[in-house]
């Protein structure tokens, strides 16, 4: 394969959840031509598997580290992940294109609820709730809606004329696990069963961080992280300069992917205004000259976090979009702090902020015109 035939394959697989044939047919037949010399570029370098079916054409990305900025940001309430995950065991069961209907599926849900969950289809935010798996589910081309709209059933729990059918992708969604999930007593049980079943090597450990995490921070939890990442540093670099649109930095505290483009990818700094935000941030936290701790993270308590936060909003408020001028202090310092965590830009502590390297390092001076 040439240099940018890798590259493309890269940015398919990791920026999609799969390349569906029926939706984007170039590009499912482009991965398919070249699937013996990816397949095994992906299992010996990075121990994933590309699954190649009919439908379909993907790679499972299953995080290493969990963190927030992992949940699906439509969704914004735990019976949101409850209903999709029900209403998925709904259709697994169900044949490809089997039609079914609303109201068939509220009283399967009703008979599959978990105890500890109630719910009353009279309430709005509960058929919201429901709306919102639908969407997502949707989007995902596991259902079509055939007749009829979801905002009918959220106007009203009468409206469940709604025709939807499944798709050939459908019964592929839900992971494969090696034991029946009423064997956890918790969360933690079943994530320590899929950690002992990666069966990876160290190297393929790294590699998957690195394409599925915004950085790697060094910590007190992994000096051998990095000190795997030093000793095979020019063989990490040659793959990601050679086979990927990516560049790898390796400093003393972080490591993480850089691209010159935006196009394709999803990366920081977006477009988005926030993004413009936290870097107008990142030139007042230059120019405070603060003393790092030994992991390179500078630390803010709550009263200097907040004071810092309104001198950003003093000196570039200006610059700023309607939404976010009109922001109270409060509500500025939970946005730029919330974007700054799902980037790993930034902790919090119980008494302030920590500042990790990878945002502490950025240079942007922001200067007014004359």
């Amino acid at each position: 394969m040439k240099r940018e035939d890798y590259e493309r394959a890269f940015t398919l697989l990791l920026e999609n959840f799969w390349i569906l044939r029926s939706e984007s047919p170039e590009d499912y037949f482009f991965l398919r031509k070249h699937q013996v010399e990816l397949g095994q570029e992906l299992r010996n370098r990075f121990g994933m598997n590309l699954i190649v079916r009919a439908p379909f054409i993907q790679i499972v990305k299953r995080p290493h580290e969990l963190a927030s900025w992992m949940g699906d940001t439509e969704f914004i309430d735990k019976l949101d992940y409850v209903l999709f995950a029900l209403c998925m065991a709904y259709v697994e069961e169900k044949e490809e294109e089997s039609a079914f209907m609303m109201d068939d599926l509220t009283r399967a849900l009703d008979l599959m609820m978990p105890e500890t969950v109630t719910v009353d289809w009279t309430l709005y935010h509960h058929r919201r709730s429901l709306v919102r798996a639908l969407l997502k589910m949707e989007d995902l081309h596991l259902i079509q809606i055939i007749q009829g709209d979801t905002a009918g059933f959220e106007e009203s729990e009468n409206n469940q004329e709604i025709l939807f059918m499944t798709t050939p992708q459908t019964r592929y969604f839900l992971a494969q696990v090696p034991a029946s999930l009423t064997e956890f007593t918790d969360f933690d049980q079943f994530w320590e069963m899929i950690n002992d079943n990666r069966n990876l090597e160290a190297n393929q450990v790294i590699y998957q961080r690195l394409i599925m995490e915004p950085q790697i921070q060094r910590e007190k939890t992994n000096p051998e992280t990095f000190t795997r990442l030093n000793n095979y540093y020019r063989y990490f670099y040659e793959f990601f300069e050679e086979k990927s649109p990516f560049t790898l930095e390796v400093y003393k505290d972080y490591a993480s992917l850089t691209v010159q483009s935006r196009k394709n990818w999803q990366i920081f700094p977006s477009n988005k205004v926030v993004d413009d935000i936290l870097i107008q941030l990142a030139t007042l936290i230059r120019a405070d000259k603060r003393q790092s701790d030994g992991y390179g993270r500078l630390f803010y308590s709550q009263p200097n976090w907040q004071n810092l936060i309104k001198e950003l909003q003093k000196k570039y408020q200006g610059y700023w979009s309607k939404e976010f001028k009109e922001m109270s202090l409060d509500e500025l310092e939970k946005a730029v702090v919330n974007r700054g965590i799902d980037w790993q830009l930034m902790q919090k502590a119980e008494t302030g902020i920590y500042v990790n390297p990878v945002f502490a390092r950025i240079i942007a001076e922001m200067e007014e015109d004359n």
